[in-house]
């Protein structure tokens, strides 16, 4: 009868095994690397493959890398462009509101009083006249701050 091995034993002849194929494993590659570097031209030539290779690939992350930059860029620039044309249309639609408002002044009293209401004997002639008189731009009938009813 055949004794068994203590575990220390067959765990040491598996290492030994183990290792012994690692060994023969990187031999074979080895020698594989070895045939294919000497087919194509030897060792420096296989690294400036490698080199050429490795350079290519940072060439194109870079190129894309700027491609997204740039895009992202033009979309930041268009969005302030964009803010500025509606930052410029609302400067221009309240200059032109205030101009109108200038150049709307009633000629004669009916049309003053229908715009702005009855306002005693004496009517300003001019938006400024109004302003000298009662301390602030004219407003509509309907325009203060009055919500539309009043306590009897």
């Amino acid at each position: 009868m055949k004794d068994p091995k203590p575990p220390a034993e067959r765990a040491k002849e598996s290492v030994e095994r183990g290792l012994g194929e690692l060994f023969k494993a990187a031999k074979s590659v080895g020698t594989a690397v070895r045939r294919e570097t000497q087919r194509s031209g030897g060792f420096g030539k296989a690294l400036d493959d490698a080199s050429r290779e490795v350079v290519r690939a940072a060439s194109n992350v870079a190129t894309r890398l700027g491609t997204g930059i740039e895009k992202l860029g033009r979309k930041a620039q268009e969005a302030l462009d964009a803010e500025d044309q509606r930052e410029d249309e609302m400067k221009a639609s309240s200059d032109k509101k205030s101009s109108e408002r200038e150049e709307e002044w009633p000629k004669t009293r009916e049309e003053y009083e229908k715009k702005y209401g009855r306002d005693g004997d004496d009517w300003p002639r001019s938006r400024e006249e109004y302003i000298e008189k009662y301390g602030r731009p004219p407003r509509k009938r309907g325009d203060d701050d009055d919500p539309g009813y009043r306590i009897a």
